[in-house]
Order: structure tokens, then sequence, then C-alpha cells
């Protein structure tokens, strides 16, 4: 049987990650983060008691499908909304909008009462099978829908935009269909055979259906001008998009109008809001581009994102990126401006 690399003295698993981080070019403790979030996915998806869910966002996408060569440090849970007992059909016709605002706040109880009652015991228990085992802290966010884990970390971290923690955001109010399963494992597993590491059986959100998320998901931010105050860890959309419109998989999507008008009709039911214009992403004005004013602090954390090594050297600088989200903005708006056809 090979070591589990978490078994290891933290003397021991630094000199690997030191060796591996030498090897690859990438942060020791990015490599070590790597091993965490794996050992998050395994220990959630293996989890008695837990519901049906899927793994998505720009994690899935580095991790499952090599479409983002970014490193992902946050785990975006999707919980299916019918797992939780109610017959209410949020698309039913007929359906008030003051039904569905009360049924999209009963759905943020029931994933804040899923994650104090399954979710966190879950991981609580689990912990104490480590040889880390009080090492570790699980807190639950106010909101109840996010879980942060913290991990001891046997290397030097240089910045602070990587943190010692696994962040777990969940939410109950979106698609978790189509879906595929597979399998995960940390980056340097490959590097280092005669190790164990995490391994975790996944659900996971297609990226067709994560590309207009993400696009719906930049378009409500350039209109809520909430860049310009809080720009913190935002910049990552931007470059998660323009990396999925680059590939196949983004450039089938884009002429998906169905996928869009799916995604979009998920969003008007449970994340609308007076800035949004949901409408205006079939009509010919997506938007994609923020403001002048506010890409100056969207730039600064790209640079910090950069500078913690969460992205490939060689990386698009940011006026590129922007350019290139132009470009994407202009085409998706006339590819999915006509009407469908039938």
């Amino acid at each position: 049987m090979p070591d589990a690399f978490l078994s290891l003295d933290a003397k021991d698993q630094r000199d690997i990650l030191n060796t591996c981080a030498n090897q690859t070019g990438r942060p020791a403790a990015i490599l070590e983060k790597d091993i965490w979030i794996c050992w998050v996915l395994q220990t959630l998806f293996s989890m008695p008691g837990r519901l049906p869910m899927v793994f998505k966002g720009g994690t899935s996408l580095s991790k499952v499908y090599g479409i983002i060569d970014r490193f992902s440090e946050d785990v975006d849970i999707t919980l299916d909304y019918r797992a939780f007992g109610e017959d209410h059909d949020p698309f039913a016709e007929g359906v008030s909008n003051n039904a569905n605002r009360k049924f999209s706040v009963r759905l943020q109880s029931y994933v804040s009462d899923h994650i104090h009652e399954t979710v966190a015991p879950g991981l609580t228990r689990a912990c104490k099978e480590l040889a880390t085992a009080n090492q570790h802290d699980i807190r639950i966010d106010e909101d109840g829908e996010k879980v942060r884990f913290t991990y001891p970390s046997a290397v030097e971290n240089p910045v602070d935009y990587l943190k010692t923690d696994v962040l777990l955001e969940f939410g109950g109010r979106n698609a978790i269909e189509p879906n595929e399963l597979h399998e995960i494992t940390p980056d340097i597993a490959e590097l280092t055979p005669r190790l164990a590491y995490p391994k975790a059986a996944v659900t996971v959100l297609s990226p067709v259906r994560t590309f207009w998320e993400k696009a719906t998901l930049i378009h409500v931010e350039c209109h809520r001008r909430r860049l310009a105050a809080s720009p913190d860890r935002l910049s990552r959309h931007w470059f998660d998009l323009a990396s999925i419109a680059s590939h196949e998989t983004g450039r089938a999507t884009l002429n998906d109008r169905g996928v869009l008008e799916d995604v979009l009709r998920y969003k008007t039911v449970f994340f609308n809001a007076s800035y949004a214009h949901y409408d205006h992403c079939l009509d010919g004005r997506l938007r994609l581009v923020p403001d002048k004013d506010q890409l100056v602090p969207l730039k600064s954390d790209y640079e910090a994102m950069r500078l913690a090594g969460m992205i490939r050297v060689g990386a698009p600088e940011f006026d590129t990126l922007i350019d290139d989200i132009r470009n994407l903005e202009t085409k998706a708006n006339l590819l999915n401006a006509e009407p469908t056809h039938a």
C-alpha cells in the first residue's frame, strides 16, 4: 500500500511540494491547496445523507475539463431543489412572482439547514480521520450557504491572495442538468506515483451550461456597478469566460440560444433584480465589458491573481483580455439577437 500524502509529517510534505513546484513551475502553496480541494470533494460526494448535487464553476472547468488554465480555489455546488420535498413548480404556467420569491427564500433556508445538519457534521467526522485532525476549522458563514474549511499549510505562502482554506459555496436555485460523472485527483499525483492522494468521483455540471451562466453573471455585474467598490476576486470570471469562448465547447455553445434561454429562465425566477436586465441578453444588448471606471479596480484584481501564480505564465494582459471579451460580446449579440425559428 502506498503511503498517503496527508498522513506524512509536515517536513516530508513540504519537501515533496517544493520538489514538484520546481518541476511544474507552480507555487507549492497552490499544489498543496489542490490536494485539499480534492479531499473536500471526495468527502462531500461520498457523504452519507447528502442531497443530489453537482460540482460546477471555475474549479470544475480547470480540474475536470482542462478548459481554463487557472488555479481555481473555490468549490461551487448546486443542490437539486427538487430534493427538498416541495411540490412547488417555479416554472409552471400561472405561478406568480410573489410565490416564486417566497419559494426562493425557502430554498435558501433549506440549503442552510442541509449545511448545518449534514455537510458541516460530515466534514467534521471526516477530519477526525486525518493525521491533522486537531488543526482544521469548519465555519459556516452568516448567510448559511457558504462553508470555509481551513487546513494547516506545510509550505510558505508569499502572497495573501491564496488563502489556507477551501471555500464551499452552496446554492439550491439553479439547474443540475446536463451533468456528467468524472473522477479527479490532485495535479501532483502523476509526479509522485508512490504516494496515495484523495480521489473524488463527482457529478459535474456540463461546461455547455457554465458558459452562459458565466456570461449572464458578468452581464449583471456590468449593470449593478459593484466592481468599482468591491472587485475582489471577480476578474476570474472574465478570464474564465474568455477561456471557454476560445475552447471548442464555447464556440459550439455560443450558437446554442436554447441553453442561454434556459439559463435566463432560472435566473429570471430565482435571481431577478431591477438592474439585471436579463431581457437584454436576447435582444442584442448582452453586456460583457464594464464601464471604464470599473475596469481600473478589475485590472488590479487581475494583476493580483497573476502575481499569486493563479493563472498560467503567458496569460493575456488585462487589456488584451478585455479586447477578447469585447469581441465576444459583439459576436454573442449578433448570434443571439434574432428570435429562434420554428
